[in-house]
């Protein structure tokens, strides 16, 4: 997660899954659901700005 240096009330979540079928499945678990509805009421927008195509590295 990061912090917007231009709007401090800005969160910026990666997300990094095996595959687009991964990351649905994941949201079918229901700890996945409860999040998203706790969150939803403090969301003002969502955007998704890009997929990257991941080639490896530390930490994946």
């Amino acid at each position: 997660m990061n912090i917007s240096e231009n709007d401090p009330n800005s969160v910026y979540v990666y997300e990094v899954w095996s595959s687009e079928n991964a990351h649905q499945a994941s949201l079918t678990i229901e700890a996945t659901q409860t999040l998203i509805r706790r969150v939803k009421p403090i969301i003002t927008g969502m955007e998704r700005i890009s997929t990257l195509k991941t080639i490896g590295g530390k930490g994946i």
